[in-house]
């Protein structure tokens, strides 16, 4: 009796590749992100903006939401909205030995030419912490995506024991 019967090759459902697409895209995201972040860390003006806190009151809920404001070399007042965690900035704090509310001052790197491309200089560069969780994000649906799209290998046949 030959049980070798082989099975067709399993094709990818549309989940999988929709995995695949969403990790790349995750991963390129991030690394731009980052590739950003590392220009404005080397060749960005420094200067110190204050954080302050603009809140959303809805029925039952608030949320927090930081706006960076500070003043370029020209004189220009810029205003922008952090993309850094609100958890960071009140770690950040602890970190460097002082309190939000004894001196909400941050600071501040931005690209002299575009001033509205600026980031928040934190302690021990926390603020990379929100691209290397993407790029592992995006990492781990690669992997999911590319092992659920990959075909299955055609089922070698089996031999038969002697007895």
């Amino acid at each position: 009796m030959d049980n070798s019967q082989e099975r067709p090759a399993r094709k990818a459902s549309f989940g999988a590749w929709v995995t695949l697409i969403l990790g790349i895209l995750s991963m390129i995201a991030a690394v731009t992100f980052f590739i950003g972040a590392v220009m404005l860390d080397l060749i960005g003006k420094k200067t110190v903006g204050e954080l302050s806190n603009i809140s959303e009151y809805r029925p039952g809920r608030v949320s927090w939401t930081g706006q960076m404001d500070f003043t370029t070399d020209t004189g220009e007042q810029i205003t922008f909205y952090p993309l850094t965690h609100p958890t960071l900035f009140n770690i950040d704090p602890l970190l460097r030995g002082k309190t939000y509310l004894d001196e909400p001052d941050y600071e501040v790197r931005y690209l002299a030419s575009y001033p509205k491309l600026a980031k928040v200089k934190l302690a021990f560069f926390l603020e990379y912490i929100n691209h290397v969780l993407g790029l592992c994000a995006g990492t781990f649906l690669f992997m999911i995506g590319s092992a659920l799209t990959k075909p299955m290998p055609a089922r070698r046949p089996q031999l038969e024991k002697k007895t």
